[in-house]
């Protein structure tokens, strides 16, 4: 197993080779492998550096998939206009860039997904999740609006109802009724989803690369079009959520 940074000691991310599948792991379990900027920045050079692979995991260190965003450094960077929204715009490049993977790409879900970690989890072709993982979208309760095209993939799987519950009141979503509801492709034994990925991986892997890689072309483009409308929005609207929470912070912090 490798860092994508070379002698970093604790990279963000890792990568391992599991005979011709790639395996990439989010790597702060302490953190419950919440994603930081760098995070982005890590991923996106991982998916380059397994350009060779017959197939694609994504999955969380030690039993948890994802907290989502970190919330102790922000959605914040950069000094542009859309800086206060800056891992969001980051964050929506990488997960296109994972969507654009012309292998298989699995996500492996332990422990949970939530917020971003979900977002990232639904980017990928088919999602395994162990029987006891569970989903969440809690963005509204932390103050914050929903990021890398959660809104609008629930509001397509599930209708407008089902996805302002998940979202307006950040439930919990059991894995298997997210089986039920579309969301998983396939459960898992508690601490199997991995090997069970990877089993799912090698066995579309055998199926011809070309056709593979135009199927996913063909499934890309039914919902590209209107992807690519609502990022833009969605990316102008955690702008403006953000600069309002920093209003709000600074206000307080002068009232004291």
């Amino acid at each position: 197993m490798t860092g994508i940074h070379g002698a970093n000691p604790d990279p963000l991310i890792l990568a391992e080779d599991r005979d011709g599948i790639a395996v990439i792991w989010l790597n702060r379990p302490a953190q419950r492998n919440s994603m930081r900027y760098e995070s982005w920045s890590e991923l996106a050079a991982a998916l380059e550096s397994v350009s060779t692979a017959r197939g694609v995991i994504i999955a969380g260190a030690q039993g948890f998939f994802s907290a989502g965003g970190d919330l102790k450094t922000g959605p914040a960077h950069g000094s542009g206009p859309m800086g206060p929204a800056g891992r969001v715009e980051h964050a929506q490049r990488v997960m296109e860039q994972l969507r654009s993977v012309g292998v298989p790409t699995v996500a492996a879900v332990e422990g949970a997904a939530i917020g971003l970690g979900w977002s990232l989890a639904l980017s990928c072709d088919l999602v395994v999740a162990a029987r006891d993982a569970f989903f969440a979208a809690p963005f509204v309760t932390r103050a914050v609006v929903p990021d890398g095209g959660l809104a609008w993939r629930l509001t397509q799987q599930l209708g407008r109802h089902r996805a302002s519950s998940l979202l307006l009141r950040g439930n919990r979503l059991p894995a298997e009724d997210a089986h039920r509801l579309g969301l998983v492709t396939d459960l898992a034994e508690p601490g199997a989803a991995v090997d069970e990925a990877i089993a799912i991986a090698r066995s579309v892997a055998e199926s011809e690369p070309g056709a593979v890689e135009l199927t996913k072309r063909l499934i890309a483009a039914a919902e590209a079009a209107q992807l690519a409308t609502f990022q833009p929005l969605e990316l102008a609207v955690a702008t403006v959520a953000q600069q309002r929470s920093a209003s709000e912070a600074a206000r307080d912090q002068w009232s004291r």
